[in-house]
């Protein structure tokens, strides 16, 4: 099966935000010959490949198109595409239906698919990330077949389309809301996420801040900020938390366990753990067994 064929059997439905994209018929041709007047009902979108020009007519005008040119027939709209050289055009295209609830628009895509429907555009030139997208997509359907295959043809096909629509449509500006503490916040998650992932092994702030991709300094504030403590502070406490979950659900002998969280001294570690929770962690385990886990007041296991 070929690329067209395999993209005609595989997708048939699309959702994008609340709307539903129905996808009539993928086609190609690498020297498109010239057509007649027709209309249909529903949207061919079309795109030139590397080559070719020609023209394409419709009640509004006549449209030259050239290599990376998007175009589009809209439903009902009398239309032919004709070529002005040689080599004649490399073509895409595309006939799908549209359809949506009747109710505000929730999602980003879902406007601008309202956007391309409604508006009057037909002609968008210089879209080479389209014919990107579109030659993405031809390699995908050549290629070899297998798991996610499906799912990864859908995302291509779906930037393919909201693509064309932002192109065929007045520009509306979306800014991503301006949140100054969000390089602060992540940078923070990612040295928890580290700390978390490593901790049974030792941790200097070099190295977790090389991973959260800033100074020493930085991490330190930023755990001030987003942790009330200091980042020793911070490892010490999880480090005594993860133990006293393994106190109470595993039968390691402590001095494994110790290492395990980070630990490589067990007195060091019976030490810390005592301070922390009140008891040293034979006590703790002990208590665990009979139902009563005694810990310092205000901590948490």
């Amino acid at each position: 099966m070929d690329w067209i064929g395999r993209l005609n059997s595989c997708l048939n439905r699309l959702n994008i935000g609340g709307g539903r994209l129905e996808l009539l018929h993928w086609a190609y041709d690498e020297h498109l010959p010239d057509n007649w007047p027709h209309r249909h009902t529903y949207f061919e979108i079309c795109l030139v490949g590397r080559h070719g020009i020609g023209v394409f007519y419709e009640p509004g005008g006549e449209h030259i198109v050239t290599p990376g040119t998007v175009f589009v027939a809209r439903p009902g709209v009398v239309h032919n595409i004709s070529n002005k050289a040689l080599p004649r055009m490399e073509l895409y295209w595309l006939a799908v239906g549209w359809s949506a609830d009747e109710r505000t628009p929730k999602s980003d895509g879902e406007r601008a698919m309202r956007a391309f429907v409604d508006s009057d555009m037909c002609v968008a030139y210089g879209h080479q990330n389209l014919l990107a997208l579109w030659e993405a997509l031809r390699q995908t359907a050549s290629g070899t077949w297998a798991i996610g295959s499906v799912e990864q043809t859908a995302a291509l096909v779906k930037a393919l389309v909201l693509g064309v629509a932002q192109s065929l449509s007045p520009h509306e500006r979306a800014e991503i809301p301006d949140d100054p503490t969000r390089p602060g916040r992540q940078a923070a998650t990612l040295a928890i996420r580290y700390i978390a992932d490593n901790m049974n092994r030792p941790l200097t702030l070099k190295e977790i801040a090389t991973h959260a991709n800033v100074s020493t300094r930085q991490l330190t504030r930023l755990f001030g900020t987003f942790t009330g403590t200091s980042p020793a502070q911070y490892i010490r406490v999880l480090r005594l938390d993860r133990a006293s979950a393994l106190l109470t659900r595993s039968e390691l002998p402590i001095k494994e366990l110790s290492h395990q969280v980070g630990f490589s001294d067990v007195q060091y570690f019976t030490r810390c753990f005592t301070a922390h929770f009140g008891v040293p962690p034979a006590a703790y385990r002990q208590g665990a067994r009979s139902g009563r886990i005694i810990q310092r007041p205000g901590m948490l296991v």
